[in-house]
């Protein structure tokens, strides 16, 4: 993983777009009040513009439990959950999919979001249907991707 200050694109708009992804990640998560200082924050996986994954490290523990965890910012709703040391850019990927499904099920089926993790969108079949269809593209098209990144970088 890279620190945002080093990460390199496929090209000079991609490396411009994941940078300010990382710039957009690192204030998505700071606006939290639980938030402790920010230690490092480095790119798992990205496509400029459309979705990037990053994994924060915390200067200190977040009520004594997590300091870390994994920040997905992009054309998408953001989000947040716990990295749990062991597990590669796919994995979490797919637990991002994860979330944002159970959001988007229940918002297409009418039933309560409440329980659901909090999407900064109305609660309607129309957002659902959406967040459907990118959460498809994202299985199909890039955790292969981010398993097949990590493979590489196991290699070197």
């Amino acid at each position: 993983m890279q620190h945002p200050d080093e990460i390199v694109g496929e090209d000079a708009d991609d490396t411009q777009l994941l940078r300010t992804m990382a710039t957009e990640a690192r204030e998505y998560i700071a606006a939290f009040d639980w938030c402790p200082p920010i230690r490092r924050l480095s790119l798992g996986f990205g496509v400029g513009g459309v979705i990037a994954l990053f994994h924060v490290e915390f200067t200190r523990a977040i009520d004594d439990v997590d300091s870390e965890l994994w920040v997905v910012i992009g054309d998408l709703p953001s989000a947040y959950f716990v990295y749990e040391g062991n597990e590669d850019p796919a994995v979490a990927l797919e637990c991002y999919c994860g979330l944002m499904e159970e959001w988007a099920l229940a918002a297409r089926d009418g039933e309560s979001v409440e329980e659901c993790f909090p999407v900064d969108a109305e609660a309607t079949r129309e957002n659902a249907e959406a967040l459907l269809s990118r959460i498809a593209f994202i299985r199909r098209e890039l955790v292969p991707d981010a398993s097949a990144e990590q493979g590489l970088e196991k290699e070197q």
